[in-house]
């Protein structure tokens, strides 16, 4: 609203505060929308509450109905120092014994002469063999001819070899080792040479095939040998996962050692206890925000407020049903030890569900991850509920998006409204003004009136 003006000029009457006070009580229409607005964000804010926490039901379900959670398994090694294992969720119960006589190992030559830094070789080609791999690599005069020239091109070349130049005190010797373990990446070299002049000869690095072999060997191109449960096994590697299905072993060194393989309930049970979590937050924020104080006569937020009792009805219903044709006498909650408290909320009896989860018979699994129609299991019936609930059309969504339209049409009253308002000053401001104006005239009128009339009155005195 604009400003109000001062007091009147003329008459001394009190424009401004007169003005003020009948804004004030046409200004009431504000107040009651401003009250409305703040009772419809507190209730945006509480049904933010409870979206908040569906959602963390609906990740903890979804987890829940997944198989996976159900089929964890671990492995425990006897003797981690000889193998480590690891299990994934294929891997079957069973103990093993594992005996490594021998590790997989990568080939390593090395040059035999004395050389020096200074020396130099004969032009021509190397042809490196590794993995079933050739790669030629080229040695010119002056550019690539010494040991450290030599090792930069093989390594350059990417040919499955790692060169180096090894200083032994002594000699300076060009060492190859295979970036593969076991026989198949066992080095082959063999040598062209086209030039001459040199302070050695590039056939020096010869080893394998037809060559002489020049090149001495320091390590074997070794497969790894073991045994499981007495079955001798042989592999180019170290890291083996396609003996024991599901499992992966790392042979560290010789030995004999167990591997034993059982059900890891450790997963399955953070699952259930984190939907039990989340479900219990659900029950406490919606008891928050709707509960009423019979002792204070106060309401919440949401107090009667029908959307609430839709979702504790559909909550409740959900976690009281029943799964049918589950095996193991596995039909509902409380039959592996997930039990309804007087408030609402569940409470996991640990023992019983360790029980359960530990017998064959009872299948946990299927109670909560069925997708079978018309026998889903309860984590897939939240997870779908939820969904509903959560996404476009569903109950929330509506609700909250009918109080966000509430709160733009009281966005668009509260303008018009102040428009109105503005209307109304500049009239009463007008008015006011007018009646200062004639108060002002009419004074001056009467000052005029009271002064002619005693000069009247002193005129017919003074002809006494």
């Amino acid at each position: 609203m604009a400003g109000l003006s001062s007091t009147g000029i003329g008459s001394g009457l009190d424009v401004s505060g007169l003005v003020s006070k009948l804004m004030e009580a046409e200004s009431k229409p504000l107040v009651s929308l401003a009250s409305k607005e703040a009772t419809i964000q507190a209730k945006i804010s509480a049904f933010g509450s409870v979206k908040s926490s569906l959602s963390a039901l609906q990740t903890a379900a979804q987890t829940l109905a997944k198989p996976a959670s159900f089929t964890g398994s671990s492995a425990t090694v006897a003797d981690t120092s000889i193998l480590t294992a690891t299990a994934d969720t294929s891997v079957a119960p069973g103990n093993y014994n594992i005996n490594v006589t021998q590790l997989a190992k990568n080939h390593v030559i090395r040059s035999d002469g004395a050389y020096t830094t200074s020396d130099t070789f004969n032009a021509g080609t190397l042809t490196l063999t590794v993995n079933g791999k050739t790669t030629n690599v080229a040695i010119e005069a002056g550019k690539n001819d010494t040991l450290a020239g030599i090792a930069k091109s093989i390594n350059e070349a990417k040919a499955g070899v790692n060169a180096a130049v090894v200083n032994t005190g002594s000699a300076q010797r060009l060492v190859l080792t295979s970036a593969s373990l076991g026989t198949n990446g066992a080095i082959g070299l063999s040598v062209a040479e086209t030039g001459s002049g040199a302070t050695h000869s590039l056939t020096d690095f010869a080893y394998g095939g037809s060559d002489t072999p020049t090149m001495l060997q320091t390590q074997a191109a070794d497969d790894a040998i073991f045994t499981v449960n007495n079955i001798e096994i042989t592999r180019s590697s170290n890291t083996v996962s396609d003996v024991i299905s599901g499992l992966t072993l790392g042979l560290a060194k010789l030995g004999e050692t167990k591997v034993t393989v059982a059900r890891d309930t450790g997963m399955t049970t953070s699952a259930i206890n984190a939907f039990v979590k989340a479900y219990n937050d659900v029950v406490t924020t919606l008891g928050r925000v709707s509960a009423y104080d019979a002792e204070a006569k106060k309401a919440s937020t949401l107090t009667g407020d029908s959307t609430v009792r839709s979702l504790e009805f559909q909550l409740s219903s959900l976690s009281g049903s029943v799964v049918g044709d589950i095996s193991g006498n596995t039909a509902r909650l409380s039959d592996i030890g997930i039990s309804r408290q007087l408030d609402g909320t569940l409470k996991v009896d640990d023992a019983k569900l360790k029980a359960a989860l530990n017998n064959p018979e009872r299948d946990v699994m299927g109670l909560f991850s069925s997708t079978e129609a018309g026998r889903e299991g309860i984590a897939v019936r939240f997870g779908n509920a939820l969904t509903n609930m959560l996404g476009e059309g569903g109950s929330l969504t509506s609700r909250t998006d009918g109080l966000n339209s509430t709160i733009k049409d009281i966005a668009r009253q509260r303008t018009a409204i102040n428009q109105r308002l503005e209307a109304v000053q500049a009239n009463y401001l007008k008015q006011f003004q007018a009646l200062d104006s004639l108060i002002s005239s009419m004074s001056t009128t009467s000052n005029y009136l009271t002064q002619q009339l005693s000069a009247l009155a002193a005129m017919t005195n003074g002809s006494k």
